[in-house]
C-alpha cells in the first residue's frame, strides 16, 4: 500500500478508497477480496423520512337536532319533490344508514319531525344543507370515531384519525386541497353499502376501478404529477388477475398495499412487511438473508417482482442476456458516498436481475450461477418427467404411482424456488437437487409404464398373428371339407339307378 493512502474496503462489487483530502473513489474490482482490506462498518444512506404530519382537527361534535317522531319528514317530503330527489330518498332508505337509523337530519341537521320547510330546513337552528367538502369528513367522523355509538355495529373508530394521517388528508389539512379523496368519494353519501357488499365500491374486487376513477384521470392527476397508468399495469400483474379477472379477494387491492383510510405509498423500511402480510413464509425466508441485513441498500421485494406490475417469477429474474454496464451510481450515492437503492432503478422490468447489482467478476455473480443452474435443472427435470407421464397417459397406462412422485417434487421445487429469498446456495442446492432426484423417480415409473406398453403392444401383434394364422388354418379345413362334400356328392350322381 502506498504511504499516505487509506485501506480498500470492499463493497461488494465496488471497492472506495478514502484519499487524504476526503474524496472518495469508486472503482469497479474482481471477484479476488483485497489483501489490505481492514474491517469496519459499511455506510448506508440515511433514509428520507416523510414530512412532519400536521395534526387533523379534533372530533367534531355530531350534528345537534330534535329527535324523530313516528316519520321521518325529511324522507316523506323530497322522495314526493320529482324523480331525482325519490331517487335520493330510495337510496337512503335501503342504504346502511337507513337501515341502521342514521337520518337526513344527523349529516344535514334541521328539524325532522317538521314537514314545514321554513322549520325543517332553518339554519338558524342547526340546518347546514349540503355540507362541504371539509365538513363532511367532520361529520363522518363525528359519528364514526364514537366508541358507543360504533360499538353495536363492531365498527373500528380509528378511520377519522388514520384519514388526517393519509396523503388525502394532510393536502386536505395543509393546503385546504378539496380535490383529494374523502369519505364519500369512496363509500358514496346517500346509497352507502356494506363493505361486504360486492355492489359496494370498497369491495375488494372494485377497489381498483374505485381508486382508479381520480388515479388513472390525467387531469386530477396533473397538479399532483402523479403518474395515471398504475391501474393499466396492475390489472396486466398476478395480483390484479387474480382480483379482476378471477374475483379472488385474497389477491391485493390498491388499499391492501397503501392502505384506505391512511392511504400513502409505503416507505422503502415498510416494503417487506406490507408485502409479508400476505406472503408470510416468504418474508421469514427473506429475513434469513443477507439482504435483510443490509438497510437501505438492500433489496426489497420491488427490487426483484416490481410493484404494480409483479408477474409471476422465473429463473429469468437471475441474469439480463447480455451483461448490463456496470455503474458506480448503479449502487452508490456520491454526494453522500454512500450505498444505496432506490425504487427508480428498477421501474423496468428488465432491470430486475440478479447481475444489475452484482458483476460478472465477483464472488457472488458465481454463487447466483451456482444457484441458477441448481433451479433450472431441476425445473428441467420436472418438466421431462411431466411430458413422460402424459405421454404414458396417453398410451393408456395407469401413472397414479408416477403422479404422487412428481407432486413431491412439485413441492420441493416450489419449496427451493422459495428458498431463493434467503440467498444461500446451500439450502437451495439441496432443496432443488431433492426435487431433481423425485422428478427422475417419477419420470423413470413412467418410463417402466411406458416400456411396459411396448412389451404389450409386441404381445398384441403376435398374439393377433397367431389368430390370423388360426383362422387361416381353419378357412382352409373348411375349404377342403367342402371340396370332399362336392365330390362326393358329384360320385353319387353317376352311380346308374336299378332297372
Amino acid at each position: 500500500m502506498a504511504p499516505g493512502h487509506a485501506p480498500v474496503r470492499r463493497f461488494g462489487l465496488f471497492a472506495a478508497a478514502a484519499l487524504p483530502a476526503g474524496m472518495l473513489v469508486l472503482v469497479l474490482v474482481g471477484g479476488a477480496r483485497a489483501e489490505d482490506a481492514t474491517p469496519g462498518p459499511v455506510a448506508f444512506a440515511t433514509p428520507t423520512p416523510f414530512p412532519s404530519l400536521v395534526p387533523g382537527p379534533p372530533v367534531p361534535t355530531p350534528l345537534p337536532h330534535p329527535p324523530e317522531g313516528e316519520t321521518n319528514q325529511c324522507y316523506e317530503c323530497h322522495r314526493a319533490v320529482n324523480h331525482q330527489q325519490e331517487t335520493i330518498a330510495t337510496a337512503w332508505q335501503e342504504s346502511v344508514h337507513g337501515k341502521g337509523g342514521v337520518t337526513c337530519a344527523d349529516c344535514h341537521g334541521g328539524d325532522p319531525t317538521s314537514d314545514r320547510m321554513g322549520i325543517a330546513m332553518d339554519r338558524s337552528k342547526g340546518f347546514i344543507g349540503k355540507p362541504s367538502r371539509e365538513q363532511t369528513v367532520g361529520i363522518c367522523g363525528s359519528c364514526h370515531a364514537d366508541p358507543e355509538r360504533m360499538r353495536q355495529y363492531n365498527l373500528p373508530t380509528d378511520q377519522y384519525a388514520k384519514y388526517w394521517t393519509s396523503v388525502h388528508g394532510q393536502r386536505l389539512a395543509t393546503a385546504s386541497d378539496t380535490q383529494v379523496a374523502i369519505c364519500i368519494d369512496c363509500h358514496g353519501s346517500h346509497d352507502i353499502k356494506k363493505a361486504s357488499d360486492p355492489t359496494a365500491p370498497v369491495y375488494p374486487p372494485n377497489v381498483p376501478t374505485l381508486c382508479a376513477s381520480c388515479h388513472a384521470d390525467a387531469a386530477r392527476m396533473k397538479p399532483y404529477g402523479i403518474p395515471t397508468d398504475q391501474y393499466e399495469i396492475y390489472s396486466k400483474s398476478v395480483h390484479g388477475i387474480a382480483l379482476l379477472e378471477n374475483a379472488d379477494v385474497r389477491a391485493p387491492s390498491c388499499a391492501s398495499c397503501h392502505g384506505s383510510h391512511a392511504a400513502k405509498p409505503p416507505r422503502d423500511t415498510e416494503v417487506v412487511e406490507v408485502c409479508g402480510k400476505c406472503h408470510t413464509a416468504t418474508q421469514d425466508l427473506y429475513m434469513q438473508s443477507r439482504h435483510s441485513e443490509l438497510e437501505t441498500a438492500a433489496p426489497k421485494c420491488w427490487t426483484c417482482h416490481g410493484t404494480h406490475d409483479v408477474a409471476q417469477p422465473s429463473e429469468a429474474l437471475f441474469f439480463h442476456p447480455e451483461p448490463p454496464q456496470y455503474l458506480c451510481v448503479t449502487c452508490h450515492d456520491l454526494q453522500t458516498r454512500t450505498l444505496r437503492i432506490e425504487l427508480d432503478q428498477f421501474e423496468n422490468e428488465a432491470d430486475r436481475r440478479c447481475d444489475t447489482c452484482h458483476h460478472p467478476e465477483s464472488d457472488i455473480y458465481a454463487q447466483i450461477e451456482a444457484i441458477e443452474a441448481s433451479l433450472s435443472g431441476a425445473h428441467g427435470a420436472y418438466d421431462s418427467a411431466e411430458a413422460r407421464i402424459h405421454e404414458a397417459a396417453g398410451a393408456g397406462m395407469i401413472v397414479e404411482d408416477a403422479d404422487v412422485a412428481l407432486s413431491e417434487a412439485k413441492t420441493s421445487l416450489i419449496q427451493a424456488q422459495a428458498a431463493v429469498h434467503t440467498t444461500k446456495l446451500t439450502v437451495i442446492a439441496g432443496t432443488a437437487s431433492e426435487s431433481k432426484t423425485k422428478s427422475e423417480s417419477a419420470e423413470a415409473i413412467a418410463q417402466a409404464r411406458l416400456d411396459e406398453s411396448f412389451l404389450r403392444r409386441e404381445a398384441m401383434v403376435v398374439v393377433v398373428a397367431l389368430i390370423v394364422l388360426i383362422i387361416a388354418a381353419l378357412l382352409l379345413v373348411r375349404r377342403r371339407v367342402e371340396s370332399g362334400q362336392q365330390q362326393g356328392e358329384a360320385g353319387d350322381a353317376e352311380v346308374p339307378g336299378e332297372p
